[in-house]
């Protein structure tokens, strides 16, 4: 039953108020007007990666999506513009999780070639590839990594040796000088994400082994020394390993398990804060978490029928439901929403595994919608 309704979607591509749209429209949303689109439709599984440090570029134009592959495909990457549609692969025959560099130019990843590990990275708009630097296997085995706002350096979580927890290194791009710059004994570092306020600050996430007995978060400078956010006890209840920066500040926003008095589990906070502040308060338990370019929204959903996705002001502390993402989940990371907002905060990117078929879909919010938070 599937494909058949998939050929008829791809043959059917809308026009709204006269503008060619980047897919078929699958809904509008009753309560907050936003039209919901399925965009890149594939016969293969598809996500949208992630949602912390968004995979699009700083115009809103472009996002960049992961096709899994089937018994007939390969997969790869390609990069979708939302305004023709048009998707182009830039990544056949690998699956990468590309590095974040939110809202950047450039879209990097590793892909395996020749025998090597390479760090390159593709254009948005112009769609040309570079090759960026190799990355030595000596140095053990290595996660997606993060790129700094101004290119200069790639920090990624490496795996030494099997069996012992992830330390970060970084590459400085330009001396191509590698360094460590945390390897906390007990603790396995994931998660790496470069701050967009010109410090150049590694959040890190510190799972303590095994067993995950705490869920620690800090920031790296470049020269190695970590600062903690006030995150986990005594500070709040256990993270759930979903955080990001907010906007181009020195705080992070991340969701927690539930607080026993009921109050919310979404935060915000920086180094050298005594405690976090409770972003929203209620009985909504959000998940996946991010934050607008701009800084001024939070993005988040919740276990509720249909997976919501609420989109909420910092400044107000409202929050509203802007689209049902309608996955269901499955265990894998296809059906998780990771929902995120593009820089020109006119798009709600997220992933949903809808009839059994894992695609990404974007909600194209009503225009003024935002400014009711």
């Amino acid at each position: 039953m599937r494909m058949p309704l998939l050929l008829w979607l791809l043959a059917f591509t809308p026009a709204v108020g006269g503008a060619a749209m980047p897919g078929p429209l699958v809904e509008t949303d009753p309560d907050s007007g936003a039209q919901v689109f399925l965009l890149g439709a594939d016969d293969r599984p598809a996500d949208n990666i992630y949602g912390e440090q968004p995979y699009g570029d700083s115009s809103g134009r472009r996002i960049a999506i992961r096709y899994y592959q089937t018994e007939t495909r390969p997969g790869g990457i390609s990069i979708l513009d939302l305004v023709d549609g048009s998707r182009h692969d830039i990544l056949v025959g690998q699956v990468p999780f590309p590095a974040f560099h939110a809202w950047g130019d450039w879209l990097y990843y590793q892909e395996k070639r020749d025998g090597k590990r390479w760090l390159c990275r593709c254009h948005y708009l112009t769609l040309k590839v570079e090759d960026v630097a190799v990355l030595p296997p000596e140095r053990g085995s290595y996660s997606y990594g993060t790129v700094s706002p101004d290119h200069r350096y790639y920090a990624v979580s490496v795996t030494p040796s099997a069996g012992s927890p992830a330390e970060v290194h970084l590459l400085d791009l330009k001396t191509g000088q590698w360094s460590v710059m945390l390897a906390k004994t007990g603790y396995h570092a994931k998660h790496e994400q470069f701050s967009r306020d010109g410090r150049n600050r590694v959040l890190i996430q510190l799972n303590q082994m095994p067993d995950v007995k705490q869920v620690l978060l800090g920031e790296i400078e470049v020269g190695g020394h970590t600062w903690l956010f006030p995150a986990d006890r005594p500070h709040t209840p256990r993270p759930t390993g979903h955080e990001a920066w907010i906007g181009e500040t020195r705080e992070v926003f991340f969701s927690t398990a539930s607080d026993p008095d009921n109050q919310g589990n979404v935060w915000r906070g920086k180094v050298g804060d005594p405690a976090p502040t409770l972003v929203h308060s209620g009985p909504l338990r959000f998940g996946h978490v991010s934050v607008s370019r701009c800084g001024r929204y939070w993005i988040g959903d919740t276990g509720e029928e249909g997976v919501p996705i609420y989109i909420g002001s910092f400044a107000s502390g409202k929050c509203r439901r802007a689209c049902l993402s309608r996955t269901i989940y499955d265990g894998q990371q296809w059906s998780h929403a990771h929902p995120y907002l593009t820089a020109d905060n006119r798009w709600l990117i997220f992933a949903a595994r809808r009839g059994g078929h894992p695609q990404v879909y974007g909600a194209r919010l009503a225009d003024g919608w935002l400014d009711t938070l």
